[in-house]
Order: C-alpha cells, then sequence, then structure tokens
C-alpha cells in the first residue's frame, strides 16, 4: 500500500469518527442541554475513551461550534440551491419552505441545540450565528418581496412573513416524532399548503 492510499484511508476513518462524535454529541446535547454533558459523555456514548475525542476536538465549546457551522452549511447549501433555479417567486417560496421543514425534521437534535442553545457559545461565535441566522432570513425576504412587487404575494412586511415561516418551521422540532402517523414529506407539505394561503394574492388572480 503505497503513502497516498495510507494518507487518504487516514483521512476517511478521521472523518469518519469526527461524524461519530459530532452525532454523538447532538443527540446528548439536545436531551439533555449543553451544560449538562461533559466530554466523558460524549466518548462512553459512543464506546470510546475521552483522550479519543480530545484527539479531535480541544474542547467541548469546539464539538457545539461544529454543529453550528455544520448545520448552517446544510442549510445554506440547500436554500442556494432553490434559489439559483430560474423558478417565480411563487414556485420558489413553497420550495424554501418545503426544504427548511425537511430540514428540521431530518435533524431534530441539531435544530433544538441551533435555535436554544445560542448562548452557550463565545460571544463572537454568536455574533457569527446571528449574522447568519439574518442573511439566511434577508434570502427569503428578498424571494417574498419579488413576488409582492409582481403582485403574486399579499403586500405584508416581508420580515414579518418570513419570521412566521420560519417561527412555524422551526417548532416542529419540538412535537415531530419519526415514528408518528404522517411523513416529514407530508408534514413539509401541509406546511406548504397552510403558509402559502396567506401568502397568495388572490385578489390578483383573473
Amino acid at each position: 500500500m503505497n503513502n497516498k492510499i495510507r494518507t487518504e484511508l487516514k483521512a476517511k476513518k478521521q472523518a469518519y469518527v469526527r461524524d461519530e462524535i459530532i452525532a454523538a454529541a447532538a443527540k446528548l446535547f439536545a436531551e439533555r442541554g449543553i451544560r449538562a454533558v461533559t466530554i466523558d459523555d460524549i466518548a462512553s456514548e459512543l464506546g470510546y475513551t475521552k483522550s479519543v475525542v480530545y484527539y479531535y476536538f480541544k474542547n467541548k465549546n469546539q464539538v457545539v461550534w461544529e454543529i453550528f457551522n455544520r448545520i448552517h452549511a446544510a442549510w445554506s447549501q440547500d436554500t442556494t440551491a432553490i434559489i439559483e433555479q430560474d423558478i417565480p417567486p411563487e414556485a420558489m417560496l413553497p420550495a424554501l419552505i418545503r426544504r427548511h421543514a425537511l430540514n428540521v425534521m431530518e435533524r431534530t437534535a441539531w435544530t433544538a441545540i441551533y435555535f436554544r442553545d445560542q448562548s452557550e457559545l463565545t460571544a463572537a461565535q454568536q455574533k457569527v450565528v446571528r449574522d447568519r441566522k439574518r442573511q439566511y432570513d434577508e434570502r427569503l425576504k428578498e424571494v417574498y418581496q419579488r413576488g409582492a412587487a409582481a403582485g403574486v404575494f399579499r403586500d405584508i412586511p416581508a420580515n414579518l412573513m418570513v419570521s412566521s415561516i420560519i417561527g412555524v418551521c422551526n417548532m416542529t422540532h419540538m412535537w415531530f416524532n419519526p415514528s408518528g402517523r404522517m411523513t416529514p414529506a407530508e408534514i413539509a407539505e401541509h406546511y406548504v399548503t397552510i403558509l402559502m394561503q396567506g401568502c397568495l394574492n388572490t385578489s390578483a388572480r383573473p
């Protein structure tokens, strides 16, 4: 086995272990709260020694910050993929609602941490998160404003409408049950129906 292959295999193994640590930590943080979870707890959840966790993360804050970074990256990537499509606002907004709702349900533990535990970050990290959330909101506002300017959406302040959309979707992590009667896709579609009824300017229809 040459050095290049060894290096690639080592990198894959390290990435796998990092992913395991992050996933286990997110589960524990969501269940118990960040302050109640130690590095020992995270290691025990995986059957590792704490030295393994410390090999990848200097302290618990680094673990928490990685969770915030990863969820932001995933949501931002999904939003960008939709916004870059050549579709009108009345098709783009429901696609954004659907994807946001699905992201919440696919990552309920991560979502709980992201919207509940921002105060556990450093002051500098909190500022980054606030800026990221503001940028995310602005992208949805721009879509709504385009629709309102075209007359297909109601003339409601975009910040109020977007806050309502995001608030409804985000609260899903508090009650969503993967074993429940409705699938994530079904719930997301119901949200699209409910929220778009509030957005669409029915008086403008012929």
